[in-house]
Order: C-alpha cells, then structure tokens, then sequence
C-alpha cells in the first residue's frame, strides 16, 4: 500500500472517531409521534390528546417526559395545553404562516435586500404560469379578474392599490396549486407589499400624476393580457409575456432601491 494510500484511510478512521450520534431523548421521541400522527392526518384540528396518565402508559414513559414533549409540541405550534383539572391538550394542524414569518425573520437577519427578492420572483413567478394554464385554466381568469377589478377600483390611494397588486401576484402563485413555490411567496408577499407601497407613493410625489398614472395603467393592461392568454390556453405565450413583464416591474420597482435592505422595511413600519 502506497503512503498517500494510508494516509487518506488513517484519515477517513480519525473522521470515523469523531463522528458523535445524537441518540434522541424519551420526550423528543414521544413528541416524534405525536408529531407523525398529526402530520398524516390521525390527530386534527381541535382533537384533544389523551389525558397524561394514558400517554404515560402508551409510551412507557414518565409524567415529567410527557409534560416535556407538551412543551416541544407547543413550541412548535401543534398543540395548546390548558392546565387545571378540566384541561387537556388540543391539536393544531402545522401553520403554513409559521413558514413565511420564520423565512422573513431569517432573511433580514441574513441582510437580505429588495433586489435580492426580486430576483427570486423572477426565478419562479414565470414558470409558475405555466402549472396556472395547465391546472386552474378554467377558474384563474375570473379569479384573476376579480383582483384586478379590485386593483381599479383603488387606483387613488397608493397603499390599496400596491396591496393589490401584490395581491394578484399571490393569487397567480396559489393558482398554480405547487406547494414549495405558494410558501415561498407567502414569505415575500409583506416584503414586496411594503416595499411597493412606499415606491407608488414616492412616485406620485416625485412625477407627475399623469405619468405615475399611465405607468399604472400600463402594468394592468398586461395583466389582463395574461389573463386572456391563460385563458387561451397559450401556456408558453402565457409564460413569455409574464417574465417580460416581471423584468419591467422589476425595473421600475427597484431602480433606486438596490442596495435597500428588508428589515429597513419593517423597522421603519
């Protein structure tokens, strides 16, 4: 055997020796499967669990460990445990909310920027076009229209219509009915809701009404030609004009504000 040979496997034993395995506590086990019941569907909203004599004979274990599997149970936003004599455990389905405000908070802990969230939606909102045509054809246009009726309807006030138009993006997203890409919206939907808030009302002040009307004007016509090429069924015609448009929104919303960070966003709120 070659010296470099013994070397690497010298090296891969001492790795081996350092490997230390995380052997789970008797609570982290028991609020395992809790949590499995609860994720397929055994245990749902608003059930109550087993009194803590019962759990402590199902599972083997301690008062102490049961009480501390409720507390990690609870930290994690699956159950509600009321004390006293009439009290109990009650289940929780997991929170998708709890998703888009713990990615919120790690981003601006991560000095995440504006562009930086655009450049996401860039990413994922055209494709997403394409699952809204192949899946929700026949209900996304009035969908969509409904939104853009709203979107019209508040065209005067600055913060009702960035609101709004943040809104129609969401509602393309969870049209398109993929999971991993509605959570994912769902933890920049404030950002970008914030953010095109305060841009819509530095525009009217700084252009002239006229012109900060007739870029508004021109972002909802381009809505409703998607909204017509979805309803055509025109999936790839459908997904072009929309990441034309996501790149000229783009522009438009973060041209000056580049180097802006989130948690500005929410500090300033």
């Amino acid at each position: 055997m070659s010296d470099m040979k013994e070397f690497h496997l010298q090296a891969n034993r001492g790795t081996e020796r350092r490997q230390v395995l995380h052997i789970p506590k008797a609570p982290q086990i028991v609020a395992g499967r809790i949590k499995k019941k609860i994720v397929q569907g055994e245990l749902k909203e608003g059930d109550t669990l087993q009194a803590e004599g019962k759990l402590m004979e199902e599972f083997g274990v301690s008062r102490p460990t049961i009480r501390e599997a409720f507390r990690i149970l609870e930290a994690e936003h699956l159950i509600t445990v009321a004390r006293g004599a009439k009290g109990g455990a009650i289940v929780h389905a997991p929170d998708p909310q709890l998703i888009a405000s713990y990615a919120l908070m790690v981003l601006q802990f991560e000095g995440t920027t504006v562009a930086e969230v655009y450049q996401a939606r860039m990413a994922f909102e055209p494709s997403a076009v394409r699952f809204v045509v192949a899946d929700a054809r026949g209900r996304a246009p009035s969908i969509l229209r409904g939104v853009l009726e709203q979107e019209r309807e508040c065209f005067d006030d600055p913060t009702l219509f960035a609101a709004e138009v943040a809104r129609f993006h969401r509602v393309l997203v969870e049209l398109s009915g993929n999971k991993p890409l509605i959570h994912l919206w769902g933890a920049m939907h404030e950002v970008v809701e914030r953010h095109q808030a305060a841009v819509v009302a530095l525009q009217r002040r700084n252009l002239s009404l006229e012109g900060a009307r007739l870029a508004a004007v021109a972002g909802l016509k381009s809505q409703e030609k998607l909204i017509q090429l979805i309803e055509g069924g025109e999936t790839d015609a459908a997904e072009a004009h929309w990441r034309k448009h996501m790149a000229r929104a783009s522009k438009v919303w973060v041209s000056g504000h580049e180097h802006t960070l989130i948690a500005d966003l929410f500090h300033e709120a």
